[in-house]
């Protein structure tokens, strides 16, 4: 499917995103995963809508067909279960190292005749030119089978070595389906180019989540201490407390790697 490169092993997905800043991981998810992270983004869904927040017409879709879900976190404890999946963390850190934020998790439900986003970087917020890392990953979990037709993301081969963002309004033509099964991860560094796909389809949506990681200094996207309770974050390990921003300062591990270096001498 497509042209992406898919891995079998975190050590082979390390790889391909230190050559190409993208990849797919296949069966991260059986059919009970898939089911109940479906059902939990259901419940989610119909929660918001009852409380009337938007959840279709954003400005960076073309139309108001697509369903955007914001702040997964505060909704069911699945969906922590997946922004902290080991394999998922272990490539985060490989990309961005340690400690690194949890900017935002999204659902995002493209449904048939709808247009596709506008074309964008994930680190677009950085002026130009960029370093040659990402500031950002991205790990979008599938919950339905991405499809050229569905609407599937796509992204332009190789744009991750570009020194700056595309133009949103003008292209580029040249971007190609990301297509794996339900249950799958794709993983792309902040640099790559990409958009929602126009879905094509006659009766067909796809549900895909975006967990979208950023390095310490960057602010959120979401506004955690307005939406993560005490007797939720009393029920999460200290990695989330540390992704969330909530505890300790996210800089202390690295203020005590500094002090354990200095301690050691400037050979260390």
């Amino acid at each position: 499917m497509g042209t992406i490169s898919r891995a079998s092993t975190t050590e082979e997905a390390k790889d391909l995103l230190d050559r190409d800043g993208i990849c797919v991981m296949e069966g991260m998810l059986d059919r009970h995963g898939i089911q109940r992270v479906r059902d939990a983004l259901h419940a989610g869904v119909n929660r918001d809508e009852a409380n009337g927040v938007q959840l279709r017409g954003f400005p960076f879709d073309r139309d108001t067909l697509n369903l955007r879900v914001f702040d997964l976190i505060g909704k069911e404890p699945v969906f922590v279960e997946l922004v902290e999946h080991s394999i998922a963390v272990e490539l985060v850190r490989h990309v961005i190292g340690q400690p690194f934020l949890l900017s935002n998790f999204s659902a995002n439900v493209t449904a048939p005749g709808s247009s596709e986003m506008y074309m964008h970087a994930d680190q677009g917020y950085m002026p130009a030119p960029w370093p040659p890392y990402p500031m950002a990953i991205n790990v979008a979990w599938t919950l339905d089978d991405f499809t050229e037709t569905n609407g599937a993301t796509r992204f332009v081969p190789g744009s991750h070595k570009n020194d700056h963002g595309p133009d949103p309004m003008t292209g580029p033509e040249q971007s190609v389906p990301i297509e794996c099964p339900a249950g799958s991860i794709f993983v792309m560094d902040a640099r790559v180019w990409h958009q929602t796909g126009p879905n094509k389809s006659a009766d067909q949506t796809r549900a895909g989540l975006f967990a979208y990681y950023v390095r310490p200094f960057i602010r959120p996207q979401w506004n955690w201490y307005a939406t993560v309770t005490p007797a939720m974050l009393a029920g999460m390990s200290p990695l989330m407390h540390e992704m969330l921003g909530f505890g300790s300062n996210v800089t202390s591990s690295l203020e005590s790697l500094y002090l354990k270096k200095s301690s050691a001498g400037p050979e260390a």
